[in-house]
C-alpha cells in the first residue's frame, strides 16, 4: 500500500493567519466565489401577480333602482377562475391565454354576483344569470376589445314562473392592449350590463 504524504507550509498549520499582513487562506477566495455563483443560480421568486376587482360601485348604483329580490350567478367550470382570460383572434384563435401578472379578487361570477346584488330590492323578481363568455380579444396587436355574454332569467318570487329570459351580449373596446385596458374596460362594460339588466326587468315585469 503507498503512503501518501503531505506538506503545509507552517503559517498555515497551527497557526492563524496575519490580518495585519494580509495574507489569508488560498481557499477562501474560491469559497466565496463558490457561494456567489450558487446564489446566482437559485431561481428568483416571481413577483405577486395584481388582484383587480369591478371598481368602484358608484356608477352601477346610480339610476332607477332594481327589480330583482335576489341575484344566482353560474358559469361553465372555464369561467370559474380568478386568471384573466385574453385570445389572439389574428393570430390562433382557439388558443386560450391567461395575463401573468394580472389576475381577478376572485372568479368573475362572483364579482359579478357581488355587483349585482348592491342593487337588488326587496319584493322584486329572483334572477339567475348564466354567464356564456367573458374575456379579452385581440383583433390585432394594437387592437383588442373585451366581450360579455350572459343569459338571464326572470323567475316570479312567488310561484317560481318564468317572467321572462333572454341572451345579452356586450362588446367594448380596450383602453389599451394589455392587462391594464381589459380589467378598465371590462368594469365599465358590467356596469353597462347592470343597466341593461335594469331596463330589460322594468320593461319585462314592471311592479303594481
Amino acid at each position: 500500500m503507498r503512503t501518501l504524504f503531505f506538506w503545509f507550509p507552517r503559517s498555515s498549520v497551527g497557526t492563524r493567519p496575519n490580518r495585519s499582513s494580509g495574507h489569508f487562506p488560498r481557499a477562501l477566495p474560491f469559497a466565496l466565489l463558490l457561494t456567489l455563483s450558487a446564489c446566482s443560480l437559485l431561481p428568483a421568486r416571481p413577483p405577486t401577480p395584481a388582484l383587480h376587482d369591478f371598481g368602484p360601485a358608484e356608477a352601477t348604483l346610480a339610476g332607477d333602482k332594481a327589480v330583482w329580490s335576489s341575484v344566482a350567478v353560474d358559469a361553465p367550470e372555464w369561467l370559474q377562475s380568478e386568471n384573466i382570460r385574453y385570445r389572439l383572434l389574428y393570430s390562433e384563435p382557439t388558443r386560450v391565454r391567461y395575463y401573468a401578472q394580472d389576475r381577478w379578487l376572485a372568479p368573475p361570477p362572483a364579482l359579478l354576483a357581488q355587483r349585482l346584488s348592491l342593487s337588488q330590492a326587496a319584493g322584486g323578481l329572483r334572477l339567475k344569470i348564466k354567464l356564456l363568455e367573458f374575456e379579452q380579444v385581440f383583433d390585432s396587436a394594437q387592437s383588442a376589445r373585451v366581450i360579455l355574454a350572459f343569459r338571464a332569467t326572470a323567475v316570479q318570487a312567488d310561484n317560481e314562473a318564468i317572467a321572462g329570459e333572454k341572451v345579452f351580449h356586450f362588446s367594448k373596446p380596450t383602453t389599451s392592449a394589455d392587462a391594464q385596458g381589459a380589467v378598465t374596460s371590462s368594469a365599465s362594460l358590467i356596469g353597462e350590463a347592470v343597466n341593461s339588466l335594469k331596463a330589460w326587468l322594468a320593461e319585462t315585469a314592471p311592479r303594481r
